[in-house]
C-alpha cells in the first residue's frame, strides 16, 4: 500500500463514482476533500480520478487499468459492495494501489429481493399490475403457483446464497445447494443446517425455482446457457441477483419465448443502462439492479466503507483487502 504519511487529511481526496449512503459522505466530508462524480461517461473516468487518493465505486462505474495508471497519489479502491469485476484489480496490485470490497452488508437485502422475484414471477404480479393499469381484469388468466412445498436451488453458498436459503426453508421449500468446492465435509455441514449439497446438473433438474447468487469470475460467466436452460423443468423459474454475465441473455430469452422454463426474475443485465432484450416478455420480471438498495443496507454499507477508507489512509489493517 502507498503510504499516506506526507498527506493532512484536509488533503486527501476521495472520488464517489457511485453514490452511497449520504451519511457516508458527511462523514468523510468532514475530514476529507469528497468530490461526487456521479454517472461519469466512462471515457472521462480517467481524467476524473487523476487526483484522486481514494476512489469509492459500487457496480455502475468502472475503474479500468487505463483509469487507475493514470492517478498516481492513489492510495486505495473502496468497492460499496462485494463483487470486483469492474475494478482491474491486476493492474491495482501492479501499482501498490490498495483494493477492498464491503461483502455482507447487503446480503439481506438482495436475498429478500432474490425470494420477492421468485413470488412475482410465480404469481404474475407485475403482469397483474400492468394490466390492471390498463383496467383489465384478467384475474383467470394470471393462475401462479406457490412457493411452499416446491424445491429451491440455490447456486452459490456465500453470504446472499445463504440467505435465500434460509429464506426458501422458512416458506417450507426443499432446498438444494451448489457450491464452487463440493466435498464430504461441505455436505455435512449443509445437512446439518437442512440443506442438500447437489452438483449444477441435479439443481438444474430438480429445481423449480432455480436462484443464482455467485460472484462472475471465468468459472461462472456464461454458467447457464441454451443447454443448461433446457435441462431445467418446463414449469421452472429462473432468478438472477448475481451478475448479468452468469446468464446468457439470448438463450434465455428464447428459453422464455418458447416455453422451455416458465418464468424468470431478473435483477442483473449484460448491459446496464439500456433497455432489456427481455423487456418485451410478460414472464419476466424485471429490475434495474436494486438487490442492494435498502436503506438498512446502505446504511450498514456506508459505515463500513468510511471505516476501509481510514484504515487506508492510517495504515492500519484493511478488511476484505483484495490486493
Amino acid at each position: 500500500m502507498k503510504s499516506p504519511s506526507r498527506l493532512a487529511p484536509a488533503t486527501v481526496r476521495i472520488v464517489v463514482l457511485d453514490p452511497i449512503d449520504p451519511g457516508a459522505l458527511e462523514r468523510l466530508s468532514e475530514a476529507h476533500d469528497v468530490q461526487l462524480a456521479y454517472r461519469t461517461p466512462q471515457e472521462e473516468v480517467p481524467a476524473r480520478v487523476r487526483d484522486a487518493h481514494i476512489v469509492i465505486v459500487r457496480s455502475g462505474a468502472k475503474l479500468t487499468a487505463d483509469a487507475i495508471e493514470s492517478a498516481p497519489g492513489l492510495r486505495g479502491i473502496v468497492r460499496a459492495g462485494a463483487g470486483t469485476d469492474n475494478i482491474a484489480v491486476d493492474a491495482a496490485r501492479r501499482a501498490g494501489v490498495t483494493v477492498c470490497n464491503v461483502p455482507g452488508g447487503s446480503a439481506n437485502a438482495v436475498a429478500e429481493l432474490a425470494l420477492a422475484l421468485c413470488l412475482a414471477a410465480a404469481r404474475n404480479i407485475a403482469l397483474a399490475d400492468r394490466q390492471l393499469r390498463r383496467d383489465e381484469w384478467r384475474k383467470h388468466d394470471l393462475a401462479g403457483v406457490e412457493l411452499t412445498g416446491k424445491t429451491m436451488g440455490v447456486v452459490g453458498f456465500g453470504n446472499i446464497g445463504s440467505r435465500i436459503a434460509e429464506l426458501g426453508k422458512a416458506l417450507g421449500m426443499s432446498v438444494l445447494v451448489g457450491v464452487g468446492r463440493p466435498d464430504e465435509t461441505r455436505r455435512s455441514q449443509l445437512a446439518e443446517e437442512g440443506y442438500r449439497l447437489a452438483d449444477l446438473p441435479e439443481l438444474l433438474d430438480a429445481s423449480d425455482f432455480l436462484c443464482l447468487a455467485v460472484p462472475l469470475d471465468d468459472r461462472t460467466r456464461g454458467l447457464i446457457g441454451a443447454e443448461e436452460l433446457r435441462a431445467m423443468r418446463p414449469t421452472a423459474f429462473l432468478v438472477n441477483v448475481s451478475r448479468g454475465g452468469v446468464v446468457d441473455e439470448g438463450a434465455l430469452y428464447a428459453a422464455l419465448s418458447e416455453g422451455v422454463i416458465s418464468g424468470a426474475g431478473v435483477d442483473v443485465h449484460a448491459a446496464e443502462g439500456v433497455l432489456s432484450p427481455l423487456a418485451g416478455l410478460d414472464n419476466v420480471v424485471l429490475t434495474p439492479h436494486i438487490g442492494a438498495m435498502s436503506a438498512d443496507a446502505q446504511r450498514r454499507i456506508g459505515e463500513r466503507v468510511t471505516d476501509a477508507v481510514e484504515a487506508i489512509l492510517s495504515g492500519a489493517p484493511v478488511m476484505n483487502r483484495i490486493c
